[in-house]
C-alpha cells in the first residue's frame, strides 16, 4: 500500500552554474574582521552584504534561484515580485555552533555556503511542531514521518532555499574541526497584490 507525504515542508538544494571570483572572496574574507558575537558563533557586521557592489553578480545569480525555487514551489498565478531584502555572513570556527532559530519577517530563507566540509557540516531542520509528543515511542527505523529533527550535509557551493518558518540550526563544531565554516544568509520577501479581492483576502505589498 502506498504511503503519502501529506503537506511537506520544501527544501530547494542548488548549486551556482560557477566558482565565485577572486574579487566576491575577497570581499566576503574582508568581513570576517567586521563581525559580532551571535549565539554560539559571530555574524557579520553589514547585513545587507548583498548589496555590496562587488557581489552585484552574485546577487543576480541567486537571485535567479530564487526564481527558480518561486517557479517549482510557489507556483502562484497572485502577480508578485519575490525580492531578497537582509543578507549577511555567518563564520562558524571549532566549538561553536548555530543556535535554533527561524526567520521571522521572512517568506523564504537561504544559506548559500562559501566554505563547507561534507565530512563534517551539515544543517538541521526541526519540526514545526516539535515539542512535548502525545505518546513517545522508542523509533527502530527514522524517516520523515517519524523524526522530529532531519539534517543534511552540506559543502561548498551548496544553495538551500526553504521557508523562512522552518527551524534549523547547525550543531557544535569539534575542537579538532579547525576549518572555519563560512556561510551567506540571506531572506525573501514579497511585492506585489496577493490574495483574492472576492474572497476578502487581497493584500496589496
Amino acid at each position: 500500500m502506498p504511503v503519502y507525504q501529506l503537506f511537506p515542508e520544501p527544501v530547494y538544494f542548488s548549486r551556482l552554474d560557477r566558482e565565485l571570483t577572486k574579487g566576491e572572496l575577497k570581499t566576503i574574507n574582508a568581513q570576517k574582521i567586521k563581525t559580532y558575537k551571535n549565539v554560539g558563533n559571530t555574524t557579520s557586521d553589514d547585513t545587507y552584504i548583498l548589496n555590496n557592489k562587488a557581489l552585484k553578480n552574485l546577487k543576480k545569480d541567486l537571485y535567479k534561484k530564487v526564481l527558480d525555487y518561486f517557479d517549482k514551489v510557489v507556483c502562484t498565478k497572485n502577480s508578485i515580485v519575490p525580492y531578497i531584502t537582509q543578507s549577511w555572513l555567518n563564520y562558524t570556527e571549532a566549538n561553536q555552533f548555530h543556535h535554533m532559530h527561524n526567520h521571522a519577517n521572512s517568506y523564504v530563507s537561504a544559506v548559500y555556503y562559501i566554505a563547507a566540509n561534507n565530512k563534517i557540516d551539515k544543517i538541521i531542520f526541526h519540526r514545526p511542531s516539535a515539542g512535548p509528543q502525545r505518546i513517545n515511542l522508542n523509533i527502530d527505523k527514522w524517516n520523515t514521518f517519524n523524526s522530529q529533527t532531519w539534517f543534511y550535509t552540506v559543502k561548498t557551493g551548496d544553495l538551500i532555499l526553504f521557508p523562512s518558518h522552518l527551524t534549523h540550526g547547525v550543531d557544535r563544531k569539534k575542537k579538532e574541526e579547525t576549518d572555519t565554516r563560512i556561510a551567506l544568509s540571506f531572506n525573501v520577501f514579497i511585492k506585489g497584490t496577493i490574495g483574492n479581492k472576492l474572497q476578502l483576502t487581497e493584500l496589496i505589498l
